[in-house]
């Protein structure tokens, strides 16, 4: 699955809880200024701005004033979105002094939002992606959370680990993918698809065989399709050939 589509999939199905439970009860159911008074709280157009960022083409006065929204959804969103931002060299001093707290240097953003989860996973995520190497510090934070009572924060979780894409962490998700938890679950679908590993895939298939014809089945099968070009009966028929 390329970047934006993964940034289409996020922004689209993961931050909304009551949306994806709506949609598993029911199938049809289913892109600063420094001082933010120069423009009033209420003329922001956040959507526009969420936008920008995830084409990649937002300034840095722009995704700051992205992170002044006191949404928990949008925040997260607009973390995960940043990955798209990492040629500007601004918005990777502003990733890391959000990380260590440098509230000082950015009053103006949703601090009571950013500086706990469900918004430091996204934004150790989106480090790690912009990072590669010596990210072990994240990746322990995000997977201290993997247990959680709070389900967004094991959504994000799964989200974060998916886009890490190791496989080492496809039984946890699979698990969290297999689990009541409506959100929880569709969450750690759409990381299986993130991934980009076989071991993924399989994992999607085994699912798939477990919930076909429920609108879990349905969201596996789509996800499938647009991330591995697979379509999973096909791949059992394939694997009873051989058999035989």
């Amino acid at each position: 699955m390329n970047k934006a589509r993964a940034a289409a999939v996020i922004a689209g199905l993961i931050i909304c809880p009551a949306l994806c439970a709506a949609a598993e009860q029911n199938p049809a159911a289913r892109p600063t200024p420094p001082k933010p008074a120069s423009l009033p709280h209420h003329a922001v157009n956040y959507r526009f701005l969420q936008r920008k960022i995830t084409f990649g083409q937002a300034t840095l006065s722009e995704v700051r004033q992205a992170l002044t929204d006191h949404d928990t959804g949008k925040i997260t969103n607009t973390l995960h979105a940043l990955y798209s931002m990492r040629w500007h060299r601004g918005v990777i001093h502003l990733l890391y002094d959000m990380w260590d707290l440098k509230k000082e240097k950015y009053p103006e953003l949703a601090w009571d939002i950013l500086d706990k989860a469900p918004a430091r996973i996204a934004l150790a995520s989106t480090i790690c992606r912009i990072q590669i190497t010596g990210t072990g510090k994240y990746l322990q934070y995000i997977r201290a959370y993997e247990n959680d009572k709070n389900e967004f924060n094991r959504a994000q979780v799964v989200i974060a680990l998916g886009l890490n894409g190791d496989a080492a962490d496809v039984d946890y998700i699979k698990k969290m993918a297999d689990g009541d938890n409506v959100y929880v679950a569709q969450s750690a679908i759409t990381a299986l698809s993130l991934v980009g590993h076989k071991k993924a895939s399989d994992a999607m298939i085994d699912l798939w065989f477990k919930y076909r014809g429920t609108p879990r089945g349905n969201l596996i099968q789509e996800l499938l399709r647009q991330a591995y070009n697979l379509t999973p009966h096909e791949k059992k028929v394939t694997a009873d050939t051989k058999k035989d």
